[in-house]
């Protein structure tokens, strides 16, 4: 081999290689505020979800108290709260490069990101046969064609039948760009972020990200371990970004009450909003981790973290079958009992999600398939519940 042709080889290599000595070792409150993050994040997304049990747009009518609560809870924190979790995967990728490479970490994010993705979109798929065949409703199913079970079971150009798994699939999209994302960011951080951003508003119908955003929060995060940012600067960043929330929480409730339905707005204007809306959300959510590692509730908090992934798994589709006798009862959304169910799912979920996963946990294939093979570890458990946090000791 000829040396020019040597040299571009080791040039090419050295763009993608992540050095693992460059990289600090993340400390334990910042490690804390991130388990915290994850289960509080997924909490909040689980009532993005609940079954409204109407046609139409929920949005498009007269805005009472409960409808700004739904309002607040949906579309403000509920639907904004994946992108902290989407800055936290790639805080986290570029560690993950530095030890396993490339091609390894590939593999394993096929194994923690795909085979949930397909298991619980087949899982889904069983049990909507078995509801077809008892009731004989068969309109949640998804087209029997070779495109419509793609998008059904791995989100390959739509929505799969666990909805929430999108955001599994985008995230290992964002994996497999990694490496490039990683060398573009040491070497062009400002042009590179400028290029997402400009993806983000105009790449949805690209179909590489069912939600585009995600590739420019998972950057962000690994920009903040590429740059050392510490965890004090990373709060005063997000304090700077606190005045932000107010004015994008304040516009988006305005929005609400004037019946303003974001469908309709210009898509440039919708994305730019959604985004800047994220953003701070971000922020906000970053934030009360602090808080709440300060707290009485951080040992709780630590505690769930580890249910935290089977819950943002199976929330939704536990509510797609227990909507059924909730609506019932309580009726739709706009009916005076609505809220019995919009707050008691979420809650049902999360323990639905602690019980399922303790019965699972002594089955290494059940959690391979169903939790991206990560079981109950006690002494983890015992840790978490028997020891106060080290910011709180410090406190």
């Amino acid at each position: 081999m000829s040396k020019p042709i040597e040299e571009t080889i080791v040039s090419i290599r050295s763009f993608f290689a992540v050095p693992a000595p460059s990289l600090e070792p993340v400390r334990r409150t910042m490690s804390d505020r991130i388990r915290i993050a994850r289960g509080l994040c997924i909490f909040f997304m689980t009532f993005v979800h609940v079954p409204p049990g109407i046609g139409g747009n929920v949005y498009d009518r007269d805005a009472s108290f409960f409808d700004l609560v739904y309002f607040v809870l949906t579309r403000l924190a509920g639907l904004s709260s994946v992108s902290l979790l989407s800055v936290v995967s790639g805080f986290f990728i570029v560690s993950s490069l530095a030890k396993a490479g490339a091609r390894p970490l590939l593999v394993a994010k096929l194994k923690t990101l795909g085979v949930p993705l397909l298991a619980w979109n087949l899982l889904m798929l069983a049990l909507l046969t078995l509801y077809g065949l008892m009731r004989g409703k068969w309109q949640d199913m998804p087209d029997f064609t070779a495109l419509g079970m793609a998008d059904a079971l791995v989100a390959f150009t739509g929505w799969p039948l666990d909805v929430p798994l999108w955001f599994l699939r985008d995230l290992f999209v964002c994996c497999l760009f990694s490496p490039l994302l990683y060398g573009a960011l040491k070497r062009f951080p400002v042009a590179t972020i400028g290029l997402l951003v400009v993806y983000t508003l105009f790449g949805e119908d690209l179909y590489l990200l069912q939600r585009p955003q995600l590739m420019l929060f998972f950057a962000l995060g690994m920009w903040l371990r590429l740059s050392r940012t510490a965890e004090p600067a990373i709060d005063r960043t997000a304090r700077w970004l606190l005045p932000g929330l107010a004015v994008m929480v304040a516009l988006y409730l305005a929005l609400r009450v004037e019946n303003v339905l974001f469908g309709e707005m210009d898509d440039t204007l919708r994305l730019t909003l959604d985004t800047l809306l994220r953003i701070t959300m971000a922020a906000g959510f970053w934030l009360l981790t602090d808080v709440i590692l300060r707290s009485r509730f951080a040992t709780g908090f630590l505690w769930f973290e580890p249910y935290a992934f089977f819950l943002f798994c199976s929330h939704a589709i536990f509510f797609h079958f227990a909507a059924i006798p909730f609506r019932r009862l309580f009726g739709n959304y706009g009916s005076d009992l609505f809220a019995v169910t919009f707050f008691a799912l979420p809650l049902l979920a999360v323990i639905g999600a602690i019980i399922g996963l303790q019965l699972i946990d002594r089955s290494r294939k059940l959690l391979f398939l169903f939790n991206a093979g990560r079981g109950l570890d006690p002494m983890r458990r015992a840790v978490a519940r028997d020891a106060q946090p080290a910011r709180s000791r410090a406190g």
